[in-house]
């Protein structure tokens, strides 16, 4: 028996009942029931006239954020879009998320189905945090709340402000600013805090347990796209055309890696991922000619030639030890408690990527000519941070060429700091005499992987269904909060950007945010395309 589709049942009879017993104060309004009631506004003008200067600066940093990801925000359906076409991608770029009956999320081409549960508590927070941030901030800039209330959409909840959008248009740009910026500023800050919490129940109730590999949204082994009609062969198995392949692949089982060879080289990839992109291009997704991908590991590595890995730092000594070209014994653990050993050969480390310097060391090189040790403070305290949360830092070879090179462009971006840039360099290069080239077995997105802890094992069900619902809730509040602020009216970042040229070209004001608006619908809708299928 289904328990899970039960309880749905139960909430969306029970909620029935609630809304007709209470029928007459609800009121019909297209697809909405909506309740409005004056319970709670009171409060919220309390809230927001209480401390006006802490809100008119937290509003200014709102706005900016406001800015920034909704430009930011406008960048990422276009570089996703030219990804899509240029990768004749199988999948769309964006998902919608909809509510499903099932008690595990289910992927589709062009929406994500979050379990109920999840998503009807994330939804309600969500709405409850972005409307009165929006009430505050109209309290706050003394514009009339006229109603408030609560609402359905079918079994979606729904909470809303409703200021007196006359008066909020008379108070200037930067009130209305401030106003429109607050809902997705409320449901960012609920996501930071969201995220604060995960860190914290996962230094408390995890340990660390081996490295985990193809996290972080990245697949595990160094990847390559191939045309189906470069293939000419799988495994011992000779490719006569591309009508042959979906044949040709059911000679392997689904756990079977099945090695494919092509014109411009060798690849591998699982016969189950290999059939699952079959119909949907003609092109596919496959993994280099790397150890790790010719083996097929998978799971948690907990250990190396017999010696433990805890994390991403004993990985990264493992390696050193091992060097390349050896044939070492990897260990991984399932999950379940079961693990498995396989046998590979290293390679030769590839030399570490260019350099690419990130916003803090723009700020912190310039200080460290006036103040001896700026960076490498600055950087101590993001590493303590690292091993605050259970990622230790330590000297290796990735981490001595990654201050060499760090050093390097120090040394040529500012030629005052040159000479203590040099000994920097001097003194990273003797460090390398300590860390030789690490063996490689070419895995990717890996991070330390963290357990429970054995004596929470009774409540395994409940923790795993709290790191659900914070997973859930932090990725619909930054979504939400980031689509909600693109340069589309009736959204407030449509609104902002409105209020903006208003005061600065009234004229020409409602052609531009028109025009803006349209193309940013085009994107919008562009990015739920699978190019792949009709390329």
């Amino acid at each position: 028996m289904d328990w899970y589709l039960i309880s749905v049942l139960i909430f969306v009879a029970v909620l029935a009942v609630l809304v007709y017993k209470d029928r007459r104060n609800y009121k019909r309004e297209s697809i909405l029931l909506l309740r409005r009631t004056k319970r709670g506004r009171e409060m919220i003008i309390k809230i927001g006239t209480r401390f006006p200067r802490g809100w008119r600066l937290l509003g200014y940093v709102s706005v900016g954020t406001g800015l920034i990801v909704s430009v930011l925000g406008l960048k990422l359906l276009v570089d996703n879009l030219i990804t899509a076409i240029s990768t004749k991608a199988g999948a769309p770029s964006l998902a919608l998320l909809l509510p499903s009956p099932t008690a595990q999320p289910i992927f589709g081409y062009g929406f994500l189905a979050v379990p109920f549960w999840y998503w009807i508590i994330c939804i309600g927070m969500l709405v409850l945090v972005h409307e009165g941030m929006h009430g505050i901030y109209a309290a706050r800039e003394k514009v009339k709340i006229k109603s408030m209330g609560v609402g359905l959409l079918a079994v979606i909840p729904l909470a809303f402000v409703e200021p007196d959008e006359k008066r909020l248009a008379k108070k200037g740009m930067w009130p209305q600013l401030r106003v429109f910026a607050a809902g997705s500023f409320g449901n960012f800050l609920l996501a930071g805090v969201t995220m604060i919490i995960i860190i914290l129940l996962s230094i408390t109730i995890f340990t660390a347990g081996g490295v985990a590999f193809g996290m972080m949204g990245q697949l595990p082994y160094p990847a390559a796209q191939i045309e189906l009609s470069g293939i000419e062969r799988l495994g011992n198995y000779s490719i006569l055309d591309t009508a042959s392949i979906p044949a040709t692949l059911n000679q392997f089982s689904e756990n079977d890696t099945v090695e494919i060879f092509t014109r411009n080289g060798t690849f591998y990839l699982k016969q189950s991922l290999f059939a699952e992109q079959l119909n949907t291009s003609q092109s596919i997704i496959v993994f280099g000619d790397y150890p790790a991908a010719r083996a097929g590991i998978e799971g948690a590595i907990v250990k190396i030639d017999g010696y433990e890995i805890k994390d991403s730092l004993d990985l990264s000594l493992a390696l050193e030890r091992a060097g390349p070209n050896r044939t070492i014994e990897v260990t991984t653990a399932d999950g379940a408690g079961g693990e498995k050993t396989y046998v590979l050969t290293t390679m030769d480390k590839p030399d570490p990527p260019a350099y690419v310097p990130d916003a803090w060391i723009y700020v912190t090189a310039p200080v460290e000519h006036l103040i001896p040790g700026t960076i490498d403070f600055s950087q101590q305290i993001g590493e303590s941070w690292s091993a605050f949360v259970g990622q230790r830092v330590g000297v290796t070879w990735d981490y001595a060429n990654q201050k060499i090179q760090m050093w390097q462009w120090v040394s040529e971006n500012y030629p005052l700091m040159s000479s203590r840039a040099e000994s920097e360099v001097a003194y990273w290069q003797g460090q390398l005499a300590d860390h030789p080239r690490p063996g490689f077995i070419g895995i990717t997105g890996v991070i330390t992987n963290f357990e429970l802890r054995p004596d929470l094992e009774p409540v395994r069900g409940g923790i795993d269904f709290i790191q659900g619902l914070l997973f859930f809730l932090f990725l619909i509040n930054l979504g939400v909060g980031i689509i909600n602020l693109l340069p589309l009216k009736p959204l407030d970042g449509g609104r902002m950007w409105d209020a903006i040229l208003q005061e600065y070209v009234p004229k020409q004001a409602g052609v531009i945010i028109r025009a803006v608006g349209a193309l940013t619908l085009l994107l919008l809708l562009a990015n739920f395309i699978p190019f792949g299928a009709f390329m």
